[in-house]
């Protein structure tokens, strides 16, 4: 392989990563800083809403202003997907620091939490497999 080569497809390597990801879901189609600035927090520290479904999965943009509570979920697969901002995700007993782009995935009866550790929201798009029907977020001590 050239030199040149070599380094021009190491910095196109390196500006995809730098890009916040782009996700063109539902109300998310128009842009995330529309949708965004369309659902802001109110007083909760944590705003999720539903932006897409389909026979398997449930799509929800989450915004974490501070840090959730331990919790598990106790019927659900999680997927989480950082759109924009930084944090540590503590799945179990590890502690796993996230940034935009990153994604994990939060098996069923995993206890787990984020702390948002960024200036303003941290975002996330969350695929909840099965779908999302009602609740299921059961605090971490009570599940076991």
């Amino acid at each position: 392989m050239r030199p040149g080569f070599t380094l021009l497809l190491a910095a196109l390597v390196s500006a995809c990563a730098a890009r916040a990801p782009r996700v063109a879901i539902g109300p998310l189609a128009g842009g995330l800083e529309a949708f965004l600035r369309s659902h802001v927090p109110g007083d909760e520290n944590i705003r999720a809403d539903a932006v897409a479904r389909t026979q398997t999965a449930s799509y929800h943009v989450v915004q974490v202003l501070g840090r959730e509570t331990p919790h598990r979920h106790a019927a659900h697969d999680l997927t989480v997907l950082v759109l924009r901002g930084r944090g540590t995700l503590v799945l179990g007993n590890t502690r796993i620091p996230l940034r935009a782009g990153d994604a994990v995935l939060i098996p069923r009866g995993t206890a787990h939490w984020f702390a948002n550790e960024g200036r303003g929201r941290a975002v996330a798009l969350a695929v909840f497999t099965p779908p999302l029907d009602a609740p299921d977020t059961v605090p971490a001590g009570e599940f076991d």
